[in-house]
């Protein structure tokens, strides 16, 4: 998708004969842009665009996702001079913490997007099909959007017109059960229009079996199991061709980006296009260099993650690379467990910033364990749970879970197979702050982190509430 989107822009540039023929970018408004289909596909291809930037999925997302979590942690001889991160890590942050203003701003930037479409994309003269499968996307990604908002805040402002005007911007913060009900209708949307698949040209674009499969993880987030199951049950038969790799390791080849496992994926094209990833470079320590760009060390992983897994799960050695004083390259011996994130490497990078890698948002292993979760919640030694739960464990080489578990065992099971599976894919907040499980196990992984019930939610962003009177503040802060 995102060698289309590229494509796209530079061919509108060169479209025509005559210089004054065309009409300077600053005096393009929304009456005279929106006029035909390649005006609405580029305008879809801008509600996809804050995923991949730095305040979104390109940095602060691990932050919050892995940082705040006892899957990495900053110290035992290493530092960094971002007190954004150190405040994360450490759970030292307010409301003035730089990371949800970031977060908050993208997101609603992604929103107001794709409410402009929704708002303009009708009114253009194109086939009915292509208008509506944009339309489509784009209350995909508003859900998605929204998604990602409420989990991290709760309630936050419910926008669904596009901002025409500075007038009346201050707007008061909706329940989260009301957010969660747009999340929902929006999906649903989404999901009756969407294809199956696309071709070559378009693959990283929205698709039905990814709208289903969030609908999955919302009914589970709101702990309702039976939606839960029946619609990732859904994706699973939907024929789409969804699989695992049979290799842990052929998840995260570039060779294999929106594959047969990807259910979602942000795009990324190194190569000097600013559209690359920066994963390969953030998370690959600084005494680490690829062509001779050393790394930052990003979402340094803890050793209680990697001793979480056993010692002939495959999964291990390619999550995180342990490195040693005395190995090459070396790590500083002040470094007490010098274990860094590997699944997002790319050889072939000349710049931090020029990584091919794509970043897996949902994949088809993760719908698996899904499926297993809610299956568990709604009666005790399943079939179907275990069988799901032991496609994903016997992949990575271990054997089936034991068998007849408890359901609390069960459950405890399953949230140790989401860590292992998906760790430094952005999941592993969410699950622990769904299962109301972050102060236990930040507190097994190191007990001078104080984490307190209040965190199970982010601080509105202090600059929001500066400009908008109307927004409260999350309880404790």
């Amino acid at each position: 998708m995102k060698k289309s989107i590229a494509i796209l822009f530079v061919l509108s540039s060169l479209m025509g004969c005559e210089v004054l023929e065309q009409t300077p970018e600053s005096s393009f408004t929304p009456e005279n842009f929106y006029k035909n289909a390649d005006d609405a596909r580029a305008a879809v291809s801008a509600v996809y665009d804050p995923l991949n930037s730095a305040d979104m999925y390109n940095q602060v997302m691990w932050i919050l996702q892995d940082q705040a979590t006892d899957d990495a942690e900053w110290g035992g001889g290493r530092s960094t001079a971002n007190q954004a991160k150190n405040d994360l890590d450490k759970y030292t942050f307010t409301p003035a913490t730089s990371t949800f203003q970031s977060i908050w701003s993208t997101t609603y930037r992604g929103i107001n997007r794709a409410n402009t479409v929704i708002s303009r994309v009708p009114t253009i003269p194109m086939p009915d099909d292509l208008k509506n499968r944009y339309v489509a996307e784009a209350k995909f990604m508003r859900a998605f959007y929204y998604f990602t908002l409420v989990r991290l805040f709760g309630g936050v402002p419910l926008q669904l017109q596009e901002t025409t005007s500075l007038n009346n911007l201050n707007v008061a913060r909706a329940p989260a059960e009301e957010v969660y009900k747009q999340i929902v209708q929006d999906f649903t949307d989404a999901e009756a229009v969407l294809p199956v698949s696309y071709t070559a040209g378009d693959r990283g674009r929205a698709t039905k079996g990814a709208a289903k499969a969030f609908l999955a993880k919302v009914y589970l987030t709101r702990q309702e199991w039976a939606k839960a199951s029946a619609k990732a049950k859904e994706v699973m038969d939907l024929g789409a061709g969804y699989d695992l790799w049979a290799n842990f390791a052929d998840v995260f080849s570039i060779a294999n980006e929106n594959g047969k496992e990807s259910m979602f994926e942000i795009q990324a094209i190194g190569g000097g296009f600013g559209e690359g990833s920066w994963m390969q470079g953030y998370m690959r320590p600084n005494f680490d260099r690829v062509n001779g760009v050393a790394g930052f060390g990003d979402d340094p992983a803890t050793e209680n993650l990697y001793r979480a897994y056993r010692s002939d799960d495959r999964r291990r050695n390619v999550t995180i690379r342990l490195y040693s004083a005395t190995s090459t390259p070396a790590a500083p011996a002040s470094v007490l467990f010098p274990g860094y994130v590997a699944k997002y490497l790319d050889p072939t990078a000349t710049a931090n910033g020029e990584g091919g890698n794509n970043f897996p948002i949902l994949r088809y292993a993760d719908l698996l364990l899904m499926y297993a979760e809610s299956r568990n919640e709604q009666a005790p030694n399943d079939a179907e749970a275990y069988a799901a739960i032991n496609r994903v464990r016997n992949r990575a080489g271990i054997p089936n879970l034991t068998p007849n578990l408890s359901q609390a065992q069960f459950r405890d099971s399953l949230l140790l197979e989401r860590r292992l599976e998906l760790a430094f894919e952005g999941h592993r907040w969410y699950d622990l702050a769904r299962t109301k499980r972050l102060i236990s196990a930040m507190r097994a992984q190191n007990p001078t982190i104080k984490v307190e019930e209040r965190h199970y939610l982010f601080p509105i962003p202090q600059t929001e509430r500066d400009a908008n009177p109307q927004l409260t503040q999350n309880e404790g802060y």
